[in-house]
């Protein structure tokens, strides 16, 4: 009986809600519930602790994903000013560049209608 009180602490109010609406919605009550042998009791509890160490092991997995993640950005972080700075002399070039290329359109096109000086 112990377990079964402390599991019943440790079960969140939510999935215990949950878990009564199914069982209302299929229509089991306490009068058609056959009862557990203690062999099937220990097998559920056993089920219930490896997916609890499963579980954590995922969340594990993931913060240790995340903290990767965040010493690769920090260390691209240190890289990015650098090639920001080469992008943006590649970016004065080219706008240099696409202002001589209008210049010499107009100039162009300047000589084509006879409005040059």
């Amino acid at each position: 009986m112990a377990d079964r009180e402390k599991l019943k602490a440790e079960v969140n109010p939510l999935t215990n809600t949950l878990v009564q609406n199914i069982l209302r919605k299929h229509g089991v009550s306490k009068d058609n519930v056959r009862t557990l042998s203690e062999e099937e009791k220990e097998n559920i509890l056993k089920i219930l602790e490896d997916l609890k160490a499963q579980s954590e092991a995922l969340i594990q997995r993931q913060q240790e994903k995340k903290k990767e993640a965040n010493n690769e950005s920090s260390s691209q972080s240190e890289e990015r000013p650098r090639r920001r700075r080469e992008r943006s002399g590649k970016n004065k070039l080219r706008e240099k560049l696409r202002q001589r290329r209008q210049q010499e359109n107009t100039a162009q096109t300047e000589e084509k209608n006879g409005d040059l000086e």
